[in-house]
């Protein structure tokens, strides 16, 4: 075999070409890897959409039939409540303002 320059430059020029070939080859089949991976993570987050919207649904819907069941309850009670309050000693929220006033003044002026 002839080492000259014409079969250094035609080996090159093979390498290279092939070397590009290749690396083309290489590119499309990462991309479709790439592709169909993207495509399945796709298919995964769309499945676990689905099914929590699902869980929320079913959880709407028994936390709106538990609430119609205790929504005639609930006026009586509130009534009730407003009409008998339970214990004479709950001050108003403005007597206890005043009185957690008049508690800052004495401990201000004890200083």
């Amino acid at each position: 075999m002839i080492i000259d320059a014409k079969t250094i430059t035609l080996t090159l020029v093979i390498v290279a070409v092939a070397g590009y070939f290749g690396l083309q080859f290489i590119r499309q089949l990462t991309l479709s890897i790439a592709q169909e991976n993207h495509d399945a993570n796709l298919q995964m987050d769309m499945t676990e959409e689905a099914k929590r919207s699902k869980r929320q649904r079913d959880a709407d819907a028994a936390a709106s039939a538990a609430f119609e069941k205790v929504e005639p309850l609930l006026p009586a009670s509130v009534i009730k409540a407003k009409v008998n309050p339970s214990s004479n000693d709950t001050a108003s929220p403005e007597a206890l303002r005043k009185k957690s006033e008049t508690n800052s003044d004495l401990a201000a002026s004890m200083l």
